[in-house]
């Protein structure tokens, strides 16, 4: 093996092949929670979602995770994200966020090394989702930040089910800034609410967006003019899902929630009061 490959191969490594045995995995939850693989196999599949840092995209791909936390458990399955942060920080993450699901502290990413979803020379987690199906083996494995929506496609297949129920109609459906901006381009139907705090909304804005903290939504939700056709925007994706499950309740046709919200926002800004 030449110098060079010898780099390569000990710098990087492929996902773990489908099939395998899956690795030991048995860590601390932000709640102080022991979680240990072995207890879901033969009654769930294990979605693991290993992720290197807090930013703007992890954010976002938690977040989306997140959105589709109701076809998972659909679908028999539980999900974890796993980062090398004490847990103290992962609690202050996921409930910034909203999710409902844990984070796993792995000290020195040593069972994330197992699913060769860290760095082989730094004690660091990498991007990542692994699917351990329910008979404990890989049953999907890849690098970088997958698609929650793949994730599910894939959960679905396990079961032998379609990746949407029949006949679901209605529900919240996750776009990206881009699509939005289509959407409020086009013939006026569609409201867009930012559901952020007042600081939030002043330092940083899209230029169609109506200011309704998520919490005063329920009481001033009339001053939309309409609640059929509505886009949900806040930071990262968490507050606005929250607050178009809220719009679907009171009879909302159309609702779109934007994943990575404004942390995301590829679309016009309005930042401190300048057009951008």
């Amino acid at each position: 093996m030449s110098g060079l490959s010898q780099v390569t191969n000990l710098l990087s490594w492929g996902p773990l092949p489908h099939g395998t045995p899956a690795p030991e995995l048995s860590l601390t939850a932000d709640d102080g929670t022991w979680i240990r693989l072995p207890d879901f196999v033969g009654h769930v599949h294990a979605v693991l979602l290993f992720f290197r840092r807090r930013d703007a995209d992890t954010d976002a791909w938690l977040t989306a995770a997140q959105a589709e936390k109701g076809r998972f458990d659909q679908l028999s399955a539980v999900v974890f994200g796993v980062n090398t942060r004490r847990p103290d920080e992962l609690r202050s993450h996921r409930a910034d966020l909203g999710l409902d699901f844990p984070l796993l502290y792995d000290p020195l990413a040593v069972d994330s090394r197992g699913f060769h979803a860290s760095s082989r020379v730094r004690p660091v987690c990498k991007d990542a989702a692994v699917i351990v199906g329910k008979d404990g083996r890989i049953a999907f494995a890849a690098k970088g930040r997958v698609s929650p929506a793949e994730i599910v496609a894939e959960l679905a297949r396990l079961e032998g089910v379609a990746a949407e129920p029949d006949g679901e109609t209605g529900g919240v459906v996750d776009i990206d800034s881009a699509r939005a901006v289509d959407l409020l381009d086009g013939d006026g139907k569609y409201v867009l609410v930012d559901v952020r705090t007042r600081s939030e909304y002043d330092a940083d804005h899209a230029p169609w967006a109506l200011h309704i903290p998520v919490d005063e939504l329920p009481q001033r939700y009339a001053e939309l003019g309409q609640t059929e056709r509505v886009i949900c925007v806040c930071q990262a994706g968490a507050r606005s899902a929250a607050a178009s499950e809220f719009l679907l309740s009171i009879g909302a046709t159309e609702v779109y929630n934007v994943v990575g919200g404004m942390s995301g926002w590829s679309g016009p800004r309005v930042t401190g009061g300048v057009a951008q």
